[in-house]
């Protein structure tokens, strides 16, 4: 075996070892924290919608506390769900570079020793 052979073959497990530490843990520990982050700001939201019906109607100061409360929680939710979305396409990127290096790591073993 040639050393050059067996330096794609560590660089080809190298690759796989990357790619499986990539997708198993670093998008896995993400998607359980952000998921458990939206599930917190999502119950929130709920317990301030509820806490808006027990607001004094005469107090406008109470009733403009809510309400922003109330939207703050909404904001926050809908940077979550963004969140999310980046995370995906983080994802998928890191699948394409994968793919693509593969293509690479083979077609470069197709070529012919000069």
């Amino acid at each position: 075996m040639a050393f050059s052979d067996f330096m794609n073959k560590v660089r080809h497990w190298d690759m796989q070892a990357a790619r499986w530490m990539m997708r198993h843990f670093y998008i896995l520990f993400f998607e359980f924290v952000l998921v458990i982050i939206f599930f917190v700001f999502l119950f929130s939201t709920f317990r301030t919608i509820d806490v808006a019906h027990d607001a004094v109607k005469d107090n406008v100061m109470e009733q403009l506390l809510v309400q922003q409360a109330t939207s703050t929680h909404i904001i926050i939710i809908l940077m979550l769900l963004n969140s999310f979305w980046l995370l995906y396409m983080f994802n998928e990127i890191g699948r394409l570079r994968t793919i693509l290096k593969d293509i690479s790591f083979y077609q470069s073993r197709r070529k012919p020793n000069s």
